[in-house]
C-alpha cells in the first residue's frame, strides 16, 4: 500500500529547531493571535496553478521531518538535490518549508536571489545552490504543461506567488528530486517534483536565526503534491493536532499523512469541502454555532459566501486561533457572559491585546466548569471541547489564580476554524471526492 507520512511538530515543542525556551507565555499568545490575524488577511494568494503533472514515487511510506517556528510557523523538513552519487543515497541539502494549506506550490530561495538584481528574506542556512544539484532540471518556456503561457525567464519557464499578507516569491519553475525519512527507517527519493526555484523573495520570518526557505503548498491546484504526486496521495491527506496547554509535560508525537496513510475512522463525520473560483484554500459550509448544545441565534446568512468570493467559512491549519465574523462573533460573545454571568470565582479581566473576553479567576480550575462549543457544519457538526476552545494562563505574579480567555476572534470579512479548535480531531481532507471528514480522538496517541 502507498502512503506518504509526515511527523508534525507542535509550535511550542522543545523539538522545534526555532523553541524559543525563554519567551514568556504573554509573548507566545501574542505570536497565536498575531498569525491568525495575518493569516486571515492574506488567506488568498494568486498562484500560478495549471494542470496536473506526472510524478515517480517509491510505493513505501514516507515521513519527512516536520517541525515549527516561533511564532507557530508549520515546517516539513525536506531534502532537496543530488550532489554526489554515492551509494546507497546521493548526498542532498535539508531545508525546513512552511507548510501552507492555503496554497499549492512548493517554492524555495535558490542562489540567484544573491545575485544582483534578486532578493532573499533572512534564513539561517545558505540558500539553495541549484546550479550544483545533478537533478536540477528548469522547465523549458512553453513546453512543459506546468509552464504558464508566455510568462519565462530567459528560456526556463518562471513562475510569481504573491500573497495578500505582502509575502511574495518569483523565479524559475523546475524539477527537482525531493527526499524525505522512510517508515521503515530509510531515505526516499521523490523524484521530478516541479517547484519554484526563488529567486525574488519577500517574507518577514523574522532574523537570521529564521530556518524557513520556502513554502510547500498543500491546498488546491495542480502544483500541490496532492496533484503531483496523485499516484501516492490519491488526493487525500490528514492530520490530528494534540492538545497542548500549561498542563502538557511531555510533548506528543503526531503526523501528517498522505494517500492509504490517511485512513477513515469508523465515527467520521463528513461535510463538504469546497473550492471556490480559482482560490487554493479550504472552505466549508457553516451553517450555525452552538454553546452546550443550545444554538445561538447567528442567521447562515452571515456565514454564506458573497458574490465577490469572500465571506463564507474556510477551515485552515496555518490560522491558530480561529476567527468568527463580525455578527456571529458578537452573539458568541453574550452568550458566554451570560453563562458566566454570577460565577463567584471570575471576574472579568483585560487579557492580551486581541483576545476579546477573558476572566480572572481567583482558585485555578484548568478546564473545569468551562463549556464546550459546536460548529454546524452541512451534514455535520464539529464539537470543540474547552481544551480547544479557551486559553488558560497562569497570573505573571505569586498570586494565586489564573486567567481564561476565549480563543476565538472576530473577523470584518470571512470566518475561519483555525488549528487550535481542530485539536483531538482527525482530519482528511478528500479532494476528489471534496469532502472533509473528521472524528474525535486523542491526538496524542497518533502512531
Amino acid at each position: 500500500m502507498r502512503g506518504l507520512t509526515l511527523p508534525l511538530i507542535h509550535p511550542e515543542s522543545p523539538e522545534s529547531p526555532m523553541f524559543k525556551s525563554n519567551a514568556t507565555h504573554e509573548q507566545r499568545i501574542r505570536g497565536l493571535i498575531y498569525q491568525s490575524h495575518a493569516r486571515v488577511a492574506g488567506y488568498l494568494p494568486t498562484s500560478v496553478a495549471q494542470s496536473a503533472s506526472p510524478y515517480n514515487v517509491n510505493p513505501d511510506l514516507v515521513r519527512p521531518q516536520v517541525s515549527i517556528q516561533y511564532p507557530y510557523y508549520y515546517m516539513v523538513k525536506v531534502g532537496i538535490g543530488t550532489f554526489t552519487a554515492r551509494p546507497p543515497y546521493p548526498s542532498f541539502k535539508s531545508y525546513y518549508l512552511y507548510m501552507d494549506t492555503g496554497s499549492d506550490l512548493l517554492w524555495i530561495q535558490c542562489e540567484g536571489c544573491r545575485a544582483p538584481g534578486g532578493r532573499c528574506f533572512n534564513q539561517k542556512e545558505p540558500v539553495y545552490p541549484n546550479s550544483l544539484s545533478r537533478s536540477y532540471y528548469p522547465l523549458p518556456c512553453k513546453k512543459h504543461k506546468l509552464c504558464v503561457p508566455n510568462q519565462c525567464i530567459g528560456a526556463s519557464c518562471s513562475y510569481n506567488v504573491r500573497y495578500l499578507d505582502n509575502t511574495s516569491s518569483s523565479g524559475v519553475l523546475a524539477s527537482e528530486n525531493f527526499v524525505f525519512n522512510s517508515n521503515v527507517g530509510r531515505m526516499e527519493v521523490l523524484k521530478n517534483l516541479v517547484y519554484g526555484c526563488g529567486v525574488d523573495n519577500r517574507k518577514n520570518y523574522g532574523n537570521n536565526s529564521n530556518q524557513i526557505a520556502g513554502i510547500m503548498g498543500l491546498g488546491w491546484g495542480s502544483y500541490s503534491i496532492l496533484s503531483q504526486a496523485n499516484s501516492l496521495t490519491e488526493g487525500r491527506f490528514s492530520y490530528c493536532l494534540p492538545a497542548i496547554s500549561k498542563y502538557t509535560q511531555k510533548w506528543p508525537n503526531t503526523y501528517l499523512r498522505f494517500g492509504n496513510d490517511a485512513v477513515k475512522r469508523s465515527n467520521s463525520s463528513t461535510t463538504p469541502l469546497l473550492r471556490i473560483n480559482d482560490q487554493k484554500v479550504y472552505h466549508v459550509v457553516l451553517q450555525g454555532i452552538s454553546i452546550n448544545s443550545k444554538k445561538l441565534n447567528v442567521s447562515d446568512r452571515d456565514f454564506r459566501l458573497r458574490g465577490d468570493g469572500s465571506g463564507g467559512c474556510i477551515i485552515d491549519s496555518g490560522t491558530p486561533f480561529s476567527r468568527l465574523i463580525k455578527p456571529a462573533y458578537i452573539v458568541l460573545e453574550k452568550a458566554l457572559k451570560r453563562y458566566f454571568w454570577g460565577q463567584r470565582n471570575l471576574k472579568p479581566y483585560k487579557g492580551p491585546k486581541g483576545l476579546e473576553l477573558c476572566y480572572e479567576r481567583k482558585k485555578a480550575e484548568g478546564f473545569k466548569n468551562l463549556p464546550s462549543m459546536t460548529f454546524h457544519l452541512k451534514n455535520a457538526d464539529l464539537v470543540v471541547p474547552p481544551e480547544a476552545l479557551f486559553l488558560v494562563m497562569d497570573k505573571i505574579s505569586s498570586v494565586k489564580g489564573e486567567y481564561v480567555c476565549l480563543a476565538i476572534l472576530p473577523s470584518d470579512f470571512i470566518s475561519v476554524i483555525g488549528s487550535y479548535q481542530q485539536t483531538n480531531q482527525r482530519l482528511i481532507y478528500n479532494t476528489k471526492q471534496q469532502q472533509l471528514l473528521f472524528s474525535p480522538e486523542n491526538c496524542s496517541k497518533d502512531a
